[in-house]
Formats: structure tokens, sequence, C-alpha cells
């Protein structure tokens, strides 16, 4: 589904809830204070859902997995106020949902949305317990309760067993997001004394408080580690962020003004909060998509600073794509066409065939240096094998073993993956194309932050470090590209000759949490 699709879709499910929530509101009388803190807090849910979802410009699915676990809790929250007479059975059908969300959104929040070893039969046991949940809502509160119990026992154990399994990774994001994750911790506590001591009176008052706490903590983490990299909401190329502000002031202060004048209740009030959050959230809908088409008219003079760096880097961009054209494709053409008028005799047409293929494997290499495509329904090992395959089929010629040393479960976030993929992909093809040996060793591995990647070969040392020590402009260049950019990430490369036969080109660069995240959101 598109993202303008989901847009949508959150806002259409927001204006249901407002009309839902205008219906118990028509008559202006007063609601008790025990349903007025749901509404309360299901505005404040649904408010935020709105600012996640303007601030997505671009249709991160996890965002929009958190906007629908919040819209969930929302109606949650609402059905809680008991205003609809239906309102138990719908309660009941939602408690499961957000319970599945909630653990599915931590979970791909921990992972990034990558694949991880017992993530099918994960995802086997959380569906099927929710979906044993949601058909016992029509049979007896009795089965309900029991499968509930066992949803929520059940989806616990299956969490903590990943979390187990795959410690280091959660150790990872832990330790990289400790500040947004304290701070969440606290933010939660917090919240709970402040509505446990001011709801005292109120029975049964922090009654179900389990699942808020969870998206209290959510919330809190989205905010810290996910979004702070973001730009803002479109209306950010409208408005300051002190105008922001000032603008949302006043409107609060307007609709409180009203309120109060006409003596209409808070439920009113809340409601008329809810509207202009909607409009608000239509608003940025629609700003977005212009800005994203390029309508806007706003800031010229910084956006022709911005779309001059772009033009200077698409010519570069365009430069070497030429050269490929030039020196791979286009020689290969003539060559065919030079050929084509004897495609009669059986070897000339072998010859084609040879030379179409080699142009087809050529192109295909060229494509994923451009955009190198790593598959997120496969590990990184996984992604990496094929790579090595590929590499392979680029040399028919040479018969070199390559031994992959790499854990199953190696998790190394965005974008250090794609750099890692590179890197292996350059130095493999560096010991085809000038090493006489017949193996090659490539050792992958991530020991607390630091990436450490070995790539080694048997061949003949001699004429490695001739070609090194030369400064030839293949080898050397690339060398000297790499260093450059690994040093720039505070890392370090170095070349060594095994003894009695080899060259072995280690590099280790740390990995930083926070620069994950923000390639996470893009």
């Amino acid at each position: 589904m598109k993202s303008l699709s989901i847009k949508l879709l959150l806002f259409a499910n927001y204006i249901v809830l407002i009309l839902m929530t205008g219906k118990a509101s028509v008559s202006l009388s007063p609601i008790s204070i025990q349903s007025l803190i749901p509404l309360f807090l299901a505005t404040l849910l649904m408010g935020d859902m709105t600012y996640i979802a303007s601030c997505n410009l671009k249709g991160n699915t996890i965002l929009f997995l958190f906007c629908g676990l919040l819209a969930a809790d929302s109606w949650y929250l609402f059905f809680t106020a008991g205003l609809t007479d239906s309102g138990e059975g719908w309660f009941r059908l939602l408690g499961p949902a957000v319970l599945y969300l909630s653990v599915r959104f931590c979970l791909l929040f921990l992972f990034q949305g990558y694949t991880y070893k017992m993530k099918k039969a994960a995802d086997l046991l959380l569906t099927g317990f929710f979906l044993c949940s949601e058909v016992s809502v029509f049979l007896s509160e009795r089965i309900y309760a029991g499968a509930y119990g066992i949803q929520f026992a059940g989806s616990v154990l299956c969490f903590l067993s990943i979390v187990l399994c795959h410690r280091k990774r959660v150790w990872f994001v832990l330790k990289s997001g400790k500040r947004a994750i304290v701070l969440s911790c606290f933010a939660t506590m917090a919240a709970f004394f402040i509505y446990y001591f001011l709801t005292l009176n109120i029975n049964d008052h922090i009654g179900n408080f389990g699942v808020y706490i969870m998206v209290l903590i959510f919330f809190m983490s989205v905010h810290g580690i996910v979004l702070k990299e973001t730009d803002g909401i479109p209306l950010c190329a409208v408005f300051s962020f002190r105008q922001q502000l000032f603008l949302g002031c006043a409107v609060i202060g307007g609709l409180l003004t009203v309120c109060l004048a006409f003596g209409w209740p808070a439920s009113v009030f809340l409601l008329l909060l809810n509207l202009a959050a909607a409009f608000f959230f239509l608003c940025n809908i629609l700003l977005g998509e212009n800005l994203k088409a390029g309508k806007n008219r706003i800031g010229q003079e910084s956006k022709y600073t911005y779309a001059l760096g772009r033009l200077q880097h698409e010519e570069e961009l365009k430069s070497s794509f030429a050269n490929f054209l030039h020196d791979d494709v286009l020689q290969d053409l003539l060559a065919v066409k030079n050929m084509a008028p004897k495609s009669s005799r059986p070897e000339i047409q072998d010859l084609i065939m040879e030379t179409l293929e080699q142009l087809n494997v050529r192109i295909r290499n060229q494509m994923q240096d451009c955009h190198p495509i790593l598959l997120k329904s496969l590990t990184l090992k996984e992604n990496l094998d094929k790579l090595i395959q590929s590499v392979q089929s680029l040399f028919p010629q040479r018969e070199i073993q390559v031994a992959f040393t790499c854990p199953d479960t190696l998790f190394i976030p965005e974008p250090y993956d794609m750099l890692v993929y590179r890197l292996v992909k350059e130095l493999l093809i560096n010991v085809y194309k000038h090493s006489d040996g017949n193996r090659a060793q490539v050792t992958l591995s991530l020991e607390r932050d630091a990436v450490k990647l070995s790539v080694g070969d048997n061949g003949t040392a001699g004429s490695m470090a001739d070609m090194v020590k030369n400064q030839s402009p293949i080898w050397h260049k690339g060398l000297a590209s790499m260093k450059e950019q690994i040093e720039a990430l505070g890392g370090s490369l170095s070349v060594s000759y095994q003894e009695p036969r080899g060259v072995r080109t280690e590099i280790r660069f740390l990995v930083k949490g926070d620069v994950s995240y923000k390639h996470f959101v893009s």
C-alpha cells in the first residue's frame, strides 16, 4: 500500500473516532471524570499519530505500524470510557489486537525489518495466539479470559526467547539508544504516578494499564531514536517552529475560550481539539504530496543551493554511467554488429551468444554497483553469499575457492551493511584480478560495536607487493579510496603479506546506533 493511501486511511480512522466521540457528546451533558480521562488519553495518542504519520514523508513501514498501534490503542481507550452500548464487545476484540501489534512492532523495531533466526516460528505463534483470542470473543467470557491469558503468556515467552537468542543485537539497540530508552522509562514511571494519584477516587483506575505502559515506552523510543533525525512535519516548510508553537497555543486557547463562553463541557473541548488536529493532519498530507512533487514555492534561495548540489552529484553519476556505456556496452554491441553478417556460421553464432552473455553479466554488475540491493527477506550472511557467487560468475576463467566465515545471526544496521557489502565486493574482485592464487578467505564479524572484515588469498605475495609499491593505478586507487572512506568513519585499513604466500586486507570500523537509525527512517 502506498504511503498516501496509508495516511488517508489513518485520517479516515481519525474522522470515524471523532464522529463516535461527537455522538456521545451531542447532548452537551457533562461526562464523568472516569470517562473523560480515557478520552483525553485517546486525544493525546491520536494527536501523536498525526505527527508521526506527517513526519513519515519517506513512507517507512515501521513508523506506519506504530501509527496503527496508536490508532488501535486510541479505540481501546475510547471503549474503556463506556460511552457506547456495544463498547464491551469491541473492547474485548481490541485487547488481543493491541497486544499482537505491540509485540510485532517491538520485534520489527529491534531488527529494523530484517529477517532473523526463529522469525517464521515467532510470526506463526503470535498470529495463532491472536486469532484464537479473537475467535474466543464470540464463545464465552470464560473461554476468552483463558485464550487471552494464553496469548499474553505465549507472546511474552516468544518475545523473550527471540531476545535471548539475539541478545547481542538487542544489547546493541539498547546501548545505542540508551538515552532515549532511559528517558522512556522515567517518563513512563512519571506518567503512571501522576495518573495514579489524580485518579485515586475512581474505581478500577489502573485497570489494563499494562497496555498503556507498553505504548508509552514505544512512544518515547520512536520520538527519541527514530524521529530525531527527521526535518519535522511538512508545515515546517511554511511555518517556523515558534510559529507552529504559537499557532498551536492559539488554537487551543481559542477553543478553550469558546467552550468556557458557551458553558460547553470538557468532552466538547476534546471533540473540537480532535477536529483541529484532523484538519492539520489533512493539511500536512496535502502539503507533503506537494513537496514531493516539487510544487512548493517557499524558500527559493536555500532550495536553489540544494538543487545545485544535487545537479553536481547527478553530473558525476552521468559521467560515470556514460563511460560504462562507451567502454563496455557500446564496444560489445559494435562487435556483435560486425559479426551479424557472418552469423550463419556456427562458430560466429557461439561467439555472438558468448558476447551477449558477458554483456548481460556486466550490465547486471553495473546495476548492482550503482544501487546494491540487499534483500531484507534474507540475512546479511545470505546476501553476502549471493554476492560472492555473483563475483565468481564475473571471472569464469578463474577457479578460486572462496571460504566465507560469518555468524548466521550477524546483524549490521544500515547504512553500515551497505558499506560492508561494497567492501567485500571490491576486495574480492581485487583478488580475482590481481592474485595468482587458487584460494581466498573472507571473514566478517561484529565484536561489540566494531565491524571486522578480513579478505585474504594464497597468491604470490611478491607480485601483489610490487603492485602496491609501484602504485599500480588499478590496485592502489581502489585501496586508497577504501582507506579514505574507512578512516572518515574513524576506522582503519591495513594490508599485510602472509607467509609463505598471500596478501590479507583487514578493515575495522565502529558502528554507531544513532547514525543507523537515521538511515533506518530513510
